[in-house]
């Protein structure tokens, strides 16, 4: 059994994205995740750590064209090659691989704007590490 994380949204306004959801730890802390996303919902994030991947339950309707605009804190999930520099994230719509471009990248967040179609149901933004207590 691995401890997993899980995140409500609340409708709190952010400089630059419209919506906050908060990411639930097994500790009992919670951490922000800032974003925005075009006519469908996000119902929830959840960090499956020993994975090192965030996963974003979605809800879209009957447009073809989505788009969700995620900050990532690095402790949250991250990805590092060798001499720990960034690495581009894999980031899976309904597991297959998705279309995504990385649009911010600061010393504790990194901004993924990820494409996806109608009827998706599942983001994953898989990393190398995740070092959220």
């Amino acid at each position: 059994m691995h401890k997993a994380a899980y995140a409500q949204s609340s409708n709190n306004s952010n400089a630059g994205f419209g919506e906050t959801t908060n990411l639930s730890l097994p500790n009992g802390k919670s951490i922000p995740i800032k974003y925005i996303i075009n006519t469908g919902k996000l119902l929830g994030v959840v960090l499956d750590k020993s994975r090192a991947t965030l996963i974003a339950t979605i809800s879209s309707a009957s447009a073809d064209n989505w788009n969700l605009t995620i900050q990532i804190p690095r402790d949250v999930v991250d990805n590092k090659k060798e001499g720990n520099a960034d690495a581009p994230f894999r980031v899976h719509v309904d597991g297959k691989d998705a279309t995504f471009r990385e649009t911010d990248n600061s010393k504790t967040a990194r901004t993924l704007s990820i494409q996806f179609n109608k009827d998706a149901k599942v983001i994953d933004i898989i990393g190398s590490k995740s070092t959220v207590q």
